[in-house]
């Protein structure tokens, strides 16, 4: 859990403390405490005594307009709010040392500061009067004994004085407030509020203290708010518990073991069916899918057809097989497919040609109007690209004709079957009619390049 705490001290490893004005952004946080008074002290002394203050980008403070050297103090407190409403509509939680509301003028861009303008309230409530009172006192007594934060207001109600408190017969309390803590005259002095989907709990008001006392009430106040939010670490039961005998435990944890292993067993024979599920359905996206999912379905694809894929994964695709090596270029269109998967295919060629003296063979696998039922789609390439690859005799073949070559080869197609498919491949100059990809045709290949 990480915990900030603004304007109340807690030397605590599990705690960043920061003023208004230096803390980095509420909604960072797992939960925040805050000293409100602290709030309108900041705002006095920059005003007042000309106090230096550093925003954590390292900017200054300053009363006036925000520049890229300095920012305004109205602006890191009007940020709170929404940084608070951040915090809480995400479920986490605000620890407030209750204290009456009061103004603090002068803030150029924010004369109505007070102590509470960055905490959002339940509805139809805010934080002063007739809901939250001015008050002083020091009786506490818990109201609560269920609630995470009750044991810390117990162990050290002699650390502990309260400035306010709660009128519980407002509406906004009767619906969204829960006592903690009663004061003299059972006055409500810690209170619980839902704001949100989050909880904000007022408690009294921690005594200036230094030392070790300091580190235990810090200590107590991280293991209570930690609680309090939800994340309370399981206690785990001493070493010599398990030496407690209870008739019938050793068989329980036996039947315990040998279930536990046995969804072991099944969860890992899911996780197979799944991964092979995952690599199957995968293949459709040789007719959908946008082009990162095109890329490496096409992959795959080849890989069922029996070519041997000698680059790594991410790396533009290169595949080898009886005929030879072949490096891949693939595209998926909204549209028809135009002439880039060619031009990056023969800079990849070219460039291959010259660094190790290679003449590799060129395919193109394109997947144009990825949107369109297969039937529907019109040609899903141009025809300048169809004729550039006619002209260097690169294989040109669609996603759906990939796919009926894989459809064939996971529903039986012999060893034959499989090297007839990756040869035809291999020597084909242009585009490739499905009917002869499988075999079905007994067309000559197109014959060589026109220039």
């Amino acid at each position: 859990m990480r915990l900030l705490s603004i304007g109340c001290p807690l030397p605590n490893p599990e705690v960043d403390n920061y003023s208004v004005f230096s803390a980095p952004s509420y909604c960072d946080y797992d939960a925040v405490l805050v000293d409100p008074e602290s709030i309108t002290a900041a705002a006095r002394r920059l005003l007042e005594e000309n106090a230096e203050f550093m925003a954590h980008d390292g900017r200054i403070v300053v009363n006036g307009a925000t520049t890229a050297a300095a920012v305004s103090a109205a602006d890191q407190v009007r940020r709170r709010f929404d940084e608070t409403e951040r915090l809480l509509a995400n479920g986490g939680t605000v620890i407030v040392l209750a204290r009456p509301n009061a103004v603090q003028s002068g803030i150029i861009g924010f004369e109505g500061l007070d102590r509470y303008s960055w905490l959002p309230a339940p509805p139809g409530t805010g934080w002063g009067p007739p809901l939250l009172r001015p008050g002083e006192g020091q009786t506490i007594r818990i109201a609560d004994e269920a609630h995470p934060l009750a044991g810390l207001l117990r162990e050290y109600r002699s650390e502990f004085v309260w400035r306010a408190w709660f009128d519980e017969r407002q509406p906004g309390f009767r619906e969204h407030g829960r006592v903690i803590a009663r004061g003299g005259s059972d006055v409500p002095i810690a209170c619980e509020f839902r704001v949100l989907a989050g909880k904000v709990a007022f408690v009294p008001v921690l005594k200036e203290s230094t030392g070790p006392q300091r580190m235990k009430i810090a200590q107590s106040v991280v293991d209570a708010v930690r609680v309090f939010a939800g994340h309370a670490p399981e206690l785990q039961p001493p070493y010599w518990a398990r030496s407690l005998a209870l008739p019938g435990l050793e068989q329980l944890e036996a039947e315990l073991e040998a279930a536990e292993a046995e969804l072991r067993r099944a969860s890992a024979a899911t996780e197979a069916v799944r991964e092979r599920y995952r690599d199957l359905v995968a293949l459709r996206q040789l007719v959908w899918g946008d082009p990162r999912l095109f890329a490496d379905a096409v992959r795959r694809a080849l890989e069922i057809l029996g070519f041997a894929v000698t680059s790594p994964a991410g790396e533009p695709l290169e595949v080898s097989g009886e005929e030879g090596t072949a490096l891949v270029e693939t595209e998926s269109a909204a549209q028809e497919v135009v002439e880039w998967p060619y031009i990056r295919l023969q800079r990849r060629l070219e460039q291959r040609l010259l660094e190790k003296g290679e003449r590799l063979k060129g395919i193109v696998a394109v997947n144009g109007f990825r949107t369109d039922a297969p039937e529907q789609r019109k040609q899903q390439f141009t025809e300048p690209l169809r004729i550039a690859c006619e002209n260097y005799r690169y294989t040109l073949v669609t996603g759906t004709t990939l796919f009926a070559m894989v459809q064939r080869a996971l529903g039986g197609a012999s060893e034959a079957e499989l090297a007839a498919m990756r040869r035809r491949l291999f020597r084909w100059a242009g585009a490739i009619p499905p009917e002869a990809a499988l075999g079905a045709s007994a067309g000559e290949e197109p014959a060589g390049p026109l220039f």
